[in-house]
């Protein structure tokens, strides 16, 4: 069956949108204009979540400039990364959680965990994500969602780390390395594609020469982002302009419990 009306705060690829052309039609043709739209996600709030973001990837190259951004490195830990390793974390958790708010996910925020945000990771195909940083020395692709490819909840290590450093820093200080908080800046720039797909760029990364290469890859000057690619029949398939306003032209994902 196709998918008429997108899901809140849910991107996917649009069938039928053709990313690049600007050629001016006399009738309403297939858009990724929902994403502007207040009713599929409130623009101030994912603005904000973005430009988090930015400062985040900000702070990041700022521990760079004094740890060689290398795979021999993923180990390193320090009071630095322990810092923006938390933010970024619980910045992630923000993210999680307002999708399922918005979908309307019959428990709070507050009682929301871990094995919670698990349920967007298929609709989402959050582990066929892919993130490059620019600064790293060689190729090196991070997939921070990897072990959620299972029908069954599995733990993130990067976030288990999270957690242990957060709840016992001295004892669990070595937690708080490059490693985990490339993983944990990576899950971020994933989840906020995953809501906020192409429009990415607009919110705040704009000054950072990105580059849209097509509607399953973003690039800026400090990364890049693979999306997944959804099968034809997992693509929404709607006119914007035509549905737009009306009393059902976004949905809630059934979350289940």
């Amino acid at each position: 069956m196709p998918i008429t009306t997108p899901f809140k705060r849910l991107w996917r690829p649009v069938k039928g949108y053709e990313f690049g052309n600007y050629v001016i039609y006399d009738t309403p043709q297939p858009s990724i204009d929902y994403l502007d739209d207040e009713s599929f996600v409130c623009q101030s709030e994912i603005r904000s979540l973005v430009t988090t973001a930015h400062l985040i990837i900000r702070d990041l190259y700022e521990i760079l400039n004094y740890i060689e951004p290398h795979d021999s490195n993923l180990c390193v830990f320090s009071h630095r990364i322990y810092e923006l390793f938390l933010r970024t974390a619980t910045e992630f958790e923000s993210n999680c959680k307002a999708i399922l708010r918005d979908n309307g996910y019959p428990k709070s925020e507050r009682e929301m965990n871990i094995t919670d945000y698990f349920k967007i990771a298929a609709v989402a195909r959050l582990t066929d994500y892919r993130v490059l940083f620019n600064r790293w020395a060689t190729p090196h692709e991070f997939r921070p969602f990897e072990t959620w490819n299972t029908v069954t909840f599995s733990s993130l290590p990067w976030y288990q780390s999270y957690n242990n450093v957060k709840h016992n820093r001295y004892t669990h200080f070595c937690d708080a390395s490059l490693g985990n908080l490339m993983n944990a800046i990576s899950a971020l720039l994933c989840i906020l594609h995953a809501q906020y797909g192409e429009k990415m760029d607009r919110a705040s990364f704009e000054g950072n020469g990105v580059s849209q290469i097509s509607q399953e890859e973003i690039r800026t000057n400090t990364f890049t982002i693979m999306a997944p690619h959804f099968p034809d029949d997992e693509q929404y398939e709607f006119i914007w302009a035509t549905i737009k306003g009306n009393a059902n032209s976004v949905q809630n994902y059934n979350f289940v419990l």
